[in-house]
């Protein structure tokens, strides 16, 4: 089969790769989307050391059953599906109280050495195979990895009809986030960027307010919109300018869950969080309920989905779109690659 394998920094080459085995409890998945990740194409970049070459990454995505292990009973071949990129070890605290994302000995696909989805087969339990709902398209299907990652943060956020909410960041996670949190209906949610198309974007998906903080000193977000500040900050970038921000802007009592994941070491201002009694929560990953929960919501979402993806291309297109994507001059979104 072909796939697309990462053999070091700036090294990814569309190949022939074997054929993928399966045992008696997975099933062999023909890959008809995936997305690009933003933390694969920092895996490219050597950025992370989350991927060791050689190996095929991609952890957002969806297909159709090949074919099934002997002692597979809950799909059949021909089924379309949509995976749950992770296992875990099941038996840990963290598992047995189900937080599997904070399993230590989880194994994700596409990352490390585990090879994933960027090819146009994969072997998976078959326990990690949820359907695709009626309604939906493989393309859907390949998204509904990064929306339970802004399902969860939205979720640790605490949303309500009198919240008003500051997102910073309209990447994919931080639009995410913006589509998730309109269905709680706050008072008011502002989207914080540097790229004015992506702010045009956010106005489209529902933003109340947008805030440009490259055009406009960021200094004066708290009497713009918000006088006072914020009562929910959600931090999508994760570097240490907006961290800081998102520290600033909140306001008293107020809660910043912070999703971007960037940046490793920062400074934050202490005092302000001590004085203002600012409550701070990483959000990370998702569990398999929120998994599911986006599932059902699918159907619902794809309106919104669709405004998102910026270019859809076959696989064997994927080394140039890792160059673009890694080059950043295009100012793409979200980049799915298909069959």
């Amino acid at each position: 089969m072909k796939a697309l394998v990462f053999h070091g920094d700036n090294d990814l080459r569309y190949e022939e790769v074997p054929n993928p085995e399966i045992s008696d409890h997975e099933a062999l998945v023909k890959v008809k989307a995936v997305g690009i990740c933003g933390s694969d194409v920092h895996g490219y970049l050597g950025k992370t050391g989350r991927r060791t070459p050689p190996m095929i990454m991609g952890h957002e995505f969806s297909g159709v059953v090949e074919k099934i292990g002997k002692s597979v009973e809950n799909v059949k071949p021909g089924d379309e599906v949509v995976v749950f990129p992770y296992t875990t070890c099941g038996h840990c605290f963290y598992c047995r109280k189900e937080a599997i994302n904070q399993c230590p000995d989880k194994k994700f696909f596409g990352v490390f050495t585990a090879n994933g989805a960027m090819a146009e087969y994969i072997s998976a339990r078959s326990n990690l195979l949820l359907p695709l709902p009626e309604g939906t398209d493989y393309l859907h299907g390949a998204l509904v990895e990064p929306l339970s990652v802004a399902l969860r943060a939205v979720n640790r956020a605490g949303i309500h009809p009198e919240s008003t909410v500051t997102l910073i960041g309209a990447g994919t996670i931080g639009l995410m986030c913006l589509i998730l949190a309109k269905v709680q209906k706050p008072k008011c949610i502002v989207m914080v960027d540097i790229i004015e198309s992506r702010l045009r974007l956010a106005r489209e998906l529902g933003a109340d307010l947008i805030f440009n903080s490259k055009d406009n000193d960021p200094a004066s977000f708290i009497s713009h919109p918000l006088k006072g500040g914020t009562r929910v900050v959600i931090e999508a970038v994760g570097i240490e300018k907006t961290v800081q921000q998102s520290i600033q802007w909140v306001a008293r009592g107020g809660k910043v869950v912070i999703v971007g994941l960037s940046q490793r070491m920062m400074s934050v201002d202490i005092h302000e969080i001590v004085n203002k009694e600012v409550r701070i929560e990483g959000s990370f990953l998702y569990d398999r309920r929120e998994f599911q929960d986006i599932l059902k919501q699918l159907p619902a979402l794809k309106p919104s989905l669709d405004k998102m993806v910026s270019l859809t291309a076959p696989l064997a297109e994927g080394v140039e779109l890792f160059k673009r994507l890694a080059g950043m001059k295009d100012n793409l979104l979200k980049v799915v690659l298909t069959d």
